[in-house]
């Protein structure tokens, strides 16, 4: 009987790692903002050499790997065009680190960035 239940247990663990949905909206979500402060910091510091006068908008690309690493992050489109700050936002995406899962790698197409300088 302790067999058949570590058996079924073991099919059970086996059947749920596979049915586990990619990285969720939410997760992705929550792992950015946990990284918020550092974001800011790098928008402060360079608007304090190159005043921003409208709002910046990014939109990156970037892959998480089944033991949450961060890779290949690019810059899909930019409202401002500056390589130097487009350069330390993609550093600071491949520091995100994600909850290790038994999920494929999932790649975010399009996930938007956006920076209102203060007024």
């Amino acid at each position: 009987m302790k067999a058949l239940a570590a058996l079924l247990l073991a099919l059970w663990s086996v059947l749920a790692a596979a049915g586990d949905a990619p990285r969720s909206d939410r997760e992705i979500q929550a792992a950015i903002d946990l990284n918020r402060a550092p974001l800011q910091r790098i928008f402060l510091k360079y608007q304090q050499r190159m005043p921003l006068e409208q709002v910046l908008r990014l939109e990156l690309r970037f892959t998480i790997a089944p033991d949450g690493q961060v890779s290949e992050p690019v810059v899909q489109s930019s409202t401002y065009g500056d390589k130097e700050l487009e350069a330390l936002l993609l550093r600071w995406v491949e520091g995100l680190r994600f909850e290790a899962r038994p999920v494929p790698a999932y790649t975010v197409e399009r996930y938007p960035l956006l920076y209102n300088p203060p007024r």
